[in-house]
């Protein structure tokens, strides 16, 4: 008698049944996967977001995906200007009540990305958002579903403006008269001194700023491109007086009961701007402290 003798044919097929791990049946089910790492980003108006959308099928087997995107909007105002919102390369996604589907065909263990490009319009208030979401569902099992939301907020765009040398303040003067008057969504201007010839804006809409300024003179016009943050930020922090100086480098003192005296750069105390030196005329060396903005440089330590 073989081994198998004392089974029915109905005990094999229970047997094959039980052979098969719940993990790997579980496994099966789980196929639909969206990932987008970042899923939300800030950019200033007339910018755009580029997001990869990864849709994973993670089972062993083929499976058919409809992946539908709509739009919705969050924003301060009743009626939001439409965001520019391209899916799928071509599809083109702006009204809320609008939606975009794509069936998918996927092999097992395959990868697809889906890329979406959003752009925020001018005119868009701080903080708007535009929420893109993307459910993926399989068309023969409903269970088997994922859902993404892309998050793009707008801020503002910093814009160089061309002016005349010499009529910065005047044109920054002239935009911000404006700011006042109409809600142009302008929330800083920017002439530093160091810089001639251009006045730096902080706005939700440029193009606006640009026209209301074609009436001046002054005023050339913006510059196209935006300017980052890194670009100006140093002239937002106050510039210390001591900069620039060293150690031997020999001053001339220009206030205080020294004024008009010459010395030499014994110390630099960059916490407090000021600095210690010794003066050439005293008949015993006598350390003197003053302001980094008393001194005038005559001569630098090579």
């Amino acid at each position: 008698m073989g081994l198998l003798d004392d089974f029915t044919e109905e005990d094999l097929i229970e047997e094959k049944e039980e052979e098969v791990p719940e993990e790997e049946e579980e496994e099966e089910k789980k196929g639909i996967f969206l990932k987008c790492d970042p899923n939300k980003k800030s950019i200033p108006t007339r910018d755009r977001a580029n997001y990869k959308v990864k849709l994973i099928n993670s089972a062993s087997s083929s499976i058919s995906v409809d992946v539908r995107m709509h739009v919705f909007y969050s924003s301060e105002i009743e009626d939001p200007v439409p965001w520019q919102i391209r899916v799928f390369e071509r599809e083109k996604l702006s009204d809320p009540s609008d939606s975009v589907t794509k069936t998918m065909e996927l092999e097992g263990g395959e990868e697809e990305i889906i890329p979406v490009d959003i752009r925020a319009p001018e005119g868009a208030k701080y903080g708007d958002k535009a929420e893109v979401i993307v459910d993926a569902t399989s068309t023969k099992d409903k269970m088997l579903s994922d859902s993404l939301t892309l998050i793009t907020t707008a801020r503002p765009s910093v814009v160089a403006m061309k002016t005349q040398i010499n009529q910065e303040k005047n044109v920054a003067d002239y935009i911000a008269s404006w700011a006042k008057d109409k809600d142009m969504g302008v929330f800083s201007i920017l002439a530093p001194k160091p810089v001639r010839g251009y006045v730096f804006i902080e706005a939700m809409n440029p193009t606006m700023v640009d026209e209301i300024t074609e009436g001046t003179r002054k005023a050339k016009g913006i510059i196209g491109g935006e300017t980052s943050i890194e670009e100006i930020e140093h002239f937002l922090a106050p510039k210390l007086a001591v900069e620039g100086i060293a150690e031997g480098d020999i001053v001339e003192l220009s206030a205080g009961p020294f004024k008009g005296e010459k010395a030499r750069v014994a110390q630099i105390d960059k916490d407090n701007d000021e600095i210690t030196v010794e003066l050439f005329e005293a008949t015993v060396p006598i350390p003197v402290t003053v302001r980094g903005d008393h001194v005038r440089v005559l001569e630098k330590e090579d």
